[in-house]
């Protein structure tokens, strides 16, 4: 069996623009004690995709809706994107006593390559109050207690090969400007912790309220080199070199804007 080697790499991933957007309505239903939050992720183009040495550009087929990003050095070309997100949490810092609410369900997340689809990764009750700081949390999937067994099977389901300590899988192809397409599955061991104040606080109410999240990351950025070139994930596909990709990152300044929906 090949022993797992980890590499330092993408350290600023969805560093570039990681987008909140709140939307929803209040419900005409029956009143009840608590409002309800409902968590989504979806993509984002990178706003400074086009201003690299390379003049990187995004695109989507309609057939399998890869993204896929361009420069000097070849094509990147992601089919999928996969991660455990951890933890979603509402806080409200501005008393004495930090009071936060977690919706706590570890989640499979299938990244939408599309931007105008969302992929729900959370919901649950909160008790009425204003909430002013929203977080969310990307890790393995620590099942020391065995509760996670479900989540865990599916996962090895769908992937067989995925190691123990990773967190995220991409998949794709890389071809080299006059080479040959070379496909690859990454698996990254992450630990990415996004903490945002909202500019706008959250103000959940007890008569049937009822609101949306929206977070939108930009991937593609992760991806994107000093100097202005694509990385290679080819150069670290699993089954080639039993590597996970490591990187560590809070993104206190990824959120671009919140917005509220009507």
């Amino acid at each position: 069996m090949r022993a797992f080697r980890r590499v330092p790499f993408l350290s600023i991933l969805f560093a570039g623009l990681v987008m909140v957007i709140v939307t929803g309505c209040d419900s005409s239903g029956p009143s009840t004690t608590n409002g309800t939050v409902e968590v989504g992720f979806t993509t984002a183009t990178s706003s400074g995709a086009q201003n690299t040495s390379a003049t990187q550009t995004s695109s989507r087929s309609a057939d399998s809706d890869p993204l896929t990003l361009t420069s000097s050095n070849g094509m990147l070309k992601i089919s999928d994107i996969r991660l455990i997100v951890d933890k979603v949490k509402l806080k409200h810092t501005e008393v004495e006593i930090e009071q936060e609410v977690e919706v706590e369900r570890p989640e499979f997340l299938d990244l939408p390559l599309q931007e105008a689809e969302v992929s729900p990764v959370a919901a649950g009750e909160v008790p009425p109050g204003t909430y002013n700081e929203f977080e969310f949390e990307v890790d393995d999937l620590d099942d020391d207690d065995g509760t996670n067994q479900g989540l865990r099977q599916d996962i090895r389901d769908e992937f067989p090969n995925w190691p123990e300590d990773a967190s995220m899988i991409v998949v794709g192809t890389f071809t080299p400007t006059d080479g040959s397409s070379e496909s690859f599955t990454a698996y990254f061991e992450a630990e990415i912790e996004v903490e945002r104040m909202l500019s706008t606080p959250l103000e959940v109410t007890d008569d049937g309220f009822s609101r949306e999240l929206v977070v939108k990351l930009d991937p593609a950025r992760g991806f994107e080199q000093a100097d202005g070139t694509i990385q290679d994930l080819s150069q670290f596909d699993f089954e080639e070199t039993g590597q996970l990709v490591e990187f560590e990152a809070e993104f206190e300044e990824g959120v671009a804007e919140i917005e509220y929906g009507d």
